[in-house]
C-alpha cells in the first residue's frame, strides 16, 4: 500500500507510517465466551423438528401473533 502524501509548500511530502497500534489485553475466556459456547453445544444436539418448532417460537417473539405454517424459512 503506498504511504500517503501531504503536499508541502508547493513541494510532495511523503508521510511515514501511522504509530503502531496498541496491541489490547483480552483474556482468553470470560462469562459470555462460556455461555456461547455452551449455547453451540445444546444447539447442535437438536433435531431438525426442535429446530423448526424453536424457529417459530422465535418469529412470535420478533413479529408477534402466529407464524404462517407455509412460510418459507430457507
Amino acid at each position: 500500500m503506498p504511504a500517503l502524501r501531504r503536499k508541502v509548500g508547493g513541494a510532495v511530502k511523503k508521510r511515514g507510517p501511522a504509530s503502531p497500534k496498541k496491541k489490547l489485553d483480552y483474556p482468553e475466556e470470560t462469562a459470555g465466551s462460556r455461555m456461547a459456547r455452551e449455547i453451540r453445544v445444546r444447539a447442535n444436539k437438536l433435531t431438525k423438528e426442535e429446530r423448526d418448532e424453536l424457529f417459530k417460537r422465535a418469529m412470535q417473539v420478533y413479529y408477534g401473533g402466529s407464524w404462517p405454517k407455509e412460510a418459507a424459512r430457507r
